[in-house]
């Protein structure tokens, strides 16, 4: 092998450990970076749980917002436009109401559909809860109801005040947003401090001994 041989050999081995190198010292910054993520959300739980609900939130919402519009329409001709006026719900007719029936039927129906979606992944990615699943359903399904007794109310009643002067789309939209505004916050303590509970196995409260199927 010639000296100018050599040379080249030598110069692409150093090539290639300079490449492995960077490559190595590349891998070293994410992995630490990463490992102070980690300790960062680790020492402010309470930021990262508010994170996680809130993007699972918004993937609920999504799904609230579509299906209500899907059912509000897909039903108004269905139903004939009739009002709705039951217990403490009343939904007026038409587009200067808030869709009467219609109304009413799509935001109970959606509402219901963007409780499910949150319960289901918030219980294990955003709160690791381990409290048993029995109690957490029945006192989520509670707190659901309440809100959604309440939010349902507050919708047609705010949906058949401003409707007359910005128009049944606007007004729906607008009691909907503030409807959820008020269940993220409502959800969010009930799910961290009642509802989905990490607890620990020496606890001796009886409505959270921990479920054999989640470990």
């Amino acid at each position: 092998m010639s000296n100018t041989d050599k040379i080249d050999d030598i110069t692409k081995n150093d090539a290639s450990s300079s490449a492995a190198s960077s490559q190595d010292n590349a891998k070293s910054k994410a992995s630490a970076a990463l490992d102070k993520g980690k300790a960062f959300m680790g020492l402010h739980n309470n930021i990262w749980q508010i994170i996680k609900f809130t993007f699972i939130s918004l993937i609920a919402f999504i799904a609230e917002f579509a299906s209500m519009y899907a059912l509000q329409y897909g039903l108004e001709d269905a139903l004939g436009n009739k009002p709705f006026d039951w217990f403490i719900f009343r939904y007026d007719p038409g587009r200067e109401g808030a869709f009467g029936t219609a109304g009413f039927i799509a935001m109970l129906v959606s509402k219901c559909i963007a409780e499910i979606i949150s319960f289901t992944i918030n219980r294990k990615k955003t709160f690791n809860a381990n409290n048993n699943i029995v109690f957490s359903a029945i006192a989520y399904v509670l707190t659901v109801i309440a809100l959604i007794l309440f939010t349902t109310w507050m919708a047609g009643a705010l949906g058949d005040a401003i409707g007359p002067h910005i128009g049944a789309d606007w007004g729906n939209t607008i009691s909907k947003l503030l409807g959820s505004i008020i269940s993220w916050v409502v959800m969010f303590l009930m799910d961290k401090f009642v509802i989905m509970r990490k607890i620990d196995k020496k606890d001796p409260r009886p409505d959270d001994n921990t479920e054999a199927s989640d470990n």
